[in-house]
């Protein structure tokens, strides 16, 4: 099982997350687990696993992901760094690789977006894994931890206007539309610069989190119900 433990005066959410302590306390929040997905948080050692889906994923995803335009003429030494800046991102930035055996299949992080209280997931999936669910199963576990472990209000889902296979997942996991507004910068090179913006909100019944109490002791000896092969 894959154990992640918290700690709070850590600066970077990857060190504040992972650790291999304590299989005591496993989530009752996931219910049956059958699938074959599993994920962890990014390693700065992660480059050796991160480079070859990268690299072939690239064209596919350079269209909405900014990083891809440049991965085609990025060596192994540039991706590393692209590691370590990811893993030693500062609070609340924080990043999972998404896996299928010892296969890396997708990527997920959360963001800023404004507002202290509310984070943003962003996520893309590798080349040959699209249409199979793990885009939505990525945005399921980062609301999970969006909510429960770090306590936001809100999550967001945003995308470009053309950008319809993004598109289509906020609504059928219960986001709902809540504005639209203009990107100056286009990362992507299909991207029009008019985004739409999902919303949804902490359910009441979830107790404060990390950005209340400052402290997630809670989450120091969670048992996830997968294993992380990667």
């Amino acid at each position: 099982m894959s154990n992640f433990v918290n700690a709070a005066t850590s600066s970077s959410a990857s060190e504040a997350i992972e650790s291999t302590v304590g299989m005591d306390f496993v989530l009752e929040n996931w219910g049956d687990y059958d699938y074959p997905l599993a994920c962890r948080v990014i390693r700065d050692t992660d480059a050796k696993i991160l480079y070859p889906v990268m690299k072939r994923s690239a064209k596919h995803l350079k269209g909405y992901i900014g990083w891809a335009k440049y991965a085609p003429s990025w060596d192994f030494k540039t991706v590393q760094q692209f590691v370590k800046d990811h893993a030693n991102d500062e609070w609340p930035r924080f990043h999972l690789i998404f896996s299928i055996g010892k296969q890396v299949v997708g990527f997920g992080s959360l963001a800023p977006v404004g507002n202290s209280r509310d984070v943003q997931v962003a996520l893309w999936v590798a080349l040959g894994h699209q249409g199979r669910g793990i885009g939505s199963w990525i945005v399921t576990v980062l609301e999970w931890y969006a909510f429960h472990v770090f306590g936001f209000d809100h999550v967001y889902y945003q995308h470009d206007s053309s950008n319809r296979a993004s598109g289509s997942l906020p609504p059928k996991l219960g986001f709902e539309f809540s504005h639209t507004f203009d990107q100056k910068e286009k990362d992507g090179t299909k991207e029009t610069g008019f985004w739409y913006s999902w919303k949804k909100s902490k359910p009441a019944d979830i107790p404060p989190g990390f950005i209340d109490t400052g402290d997630i002791s809670r989450w120091q000896e969670v048992t996830f119900p997968w294993v992380s092969l990667v």
